[in-house]
């Protein structure tokens, strides 16, 4: 009898570890990550771009097909704010209404997995009779939950005022910093800078 409690008790065990050890995987393969942003764009006076805003990295942007009520993936991207253009024109020049919109991203963005970071990049076309400075400021740096790398800042030579503006590109990446615990909606603002040199 006491033999063959020993032999139930050992295959419990070995049942209830393998059970624990399973759930853990389980656990671990379908744990999220996510964060929320705004991005602010802030420019000094006489300062006038046109942006092009893209993420890559996030699970929304290596989606295969069309969510329902879209004709294309660009179309949703744009509608959700994962893609932003900002274009310039003459008349804006000088104007007391010139403003740059934030960047609004209007989805929780879900990292694809945790060892692919999310990239936002912004391409700056630099309209201004001067050149300007364009930088990273104001994101979290580290977290338990995030690590951000901003580029470093770009110099973007004036505008001619004949052909294409000058352009440059900055980038900020973020990385999931410990992969052991899942978080949602994570705050990941950040703001460009544009500043006359």
């Amino acid at each position: 009898m006491r033999r063959s409690a020993i032999i139930v008790t050992t295959i419990v065990s070995l049942v209830l570890c393998i059970s624990l050890l399973a759930f853990s995987v389980y656990a671990h393969l379908t744990q999220t990550f996510s964060v929320s942003n705004t991005i602010g764009f802030v420019p000094s006076d006489n300062v006038y771009v046109a942006l092009e805003c893209r993420i890559s990295g996030a699970t929304q942007t290596s989606m295969s097909s069309v969510p329902d009520g879209y004709d294309t993936l660009e179309e949703y991207l744009f509608a959700r704010g994962i893609y932003k253009d900002v274009d310039f024109d003459e008349s804006m020049r000088g104007s007391s209404d010139y403003t740059l919109s934030d960047w609004q991203i209007l989805d929780s963005l879900q990292f694809a997995s945790a060892s692919t970071p999310i990239v936002y990049t912004i391409t700056v076309y630099n309209y201004s009779d001067m050149d300007i400075r364009v930088n990273i400021s104001t994101y979290v740096q580290d977290s338990q939950s995030i690590t951000n790398v901003a580029s470093q800042p770009v110099i973007i030579e004036s505008y001619d005022r004949e052909g294409n503006p000058a352009s440059g590109q900055i980038t900020l990446t973020t990385s999931v910093s410990q992969s052991s615990a899942g978080f949602e909606d994570v705050v990941n603002d950040f703001v460009v800078v544009f500043e006359t040199v």
